[in-house]
């Protein structure tokens, strides 16, 4: 199974004034960490799928336990993999780590849909989406 990684540095304006991380901050990392994984693993960038087509992946259930803090000039490693691929929606499993020290894990729920505002409508993942998610799938998913 793969593991889609990045490293991110925690900077001044994500912390407060003793040097910790904001946890809203962390919780916008998350959807950083999806729309990289977008980018670089499905090769549908945001701005392809939302920008160009009218389409999106918003988050539909966020369960996020949050363990220790991550600090200011830390680099918080993020591993995502895919938990679950369904017709219209997938969930992805993350966790942020500074070394050894686990920051976060977070299941993330999220719809693709097609539409903006009150006309918004899941629709099926695509086929190449769900293709390019495979790798990333859990063992314990598959079984």
């Amino acid at each position: 199974m793969a593991v889609f990684k990045v490293t991110r540095k925690i900077r001044f304006g994500q912390t407060d004034a003793a040097g910790i991380t904001y946890y809203p901050r962390l919780v916008e990392m998350i959807n950083d960490i999806v729309e990289d994984f977008f980018a670089e693993v499905v090769k549908f960038s945001y701005k392809e799928m939302i920008v160009d087509t009218d389409y999106g992946v918003p988050t539909v259930n966020l369960n996020v336990n949050f363990k220790s803090p991550a600090e200011l000039e830390d680099y918080v490693e993020w591993s995502l993999v895919v938990t679950k691929i369904g017709r219209a929606s997938f969930s992805v499993f993350i966790e942020a780590k500074v070394g050894e020290k686990e920051i976060l894990s977070a299941d993330v729920k999220l719809v693709y849909i097609k539409g903006k505002g009150n006309i918004m409508k899941s629709h099926p993942l695509p086929e190449f989406v769900k293709e390019a998610m495979q790798p990333y799938m859990t063992e314990d998913a598959a079984t």
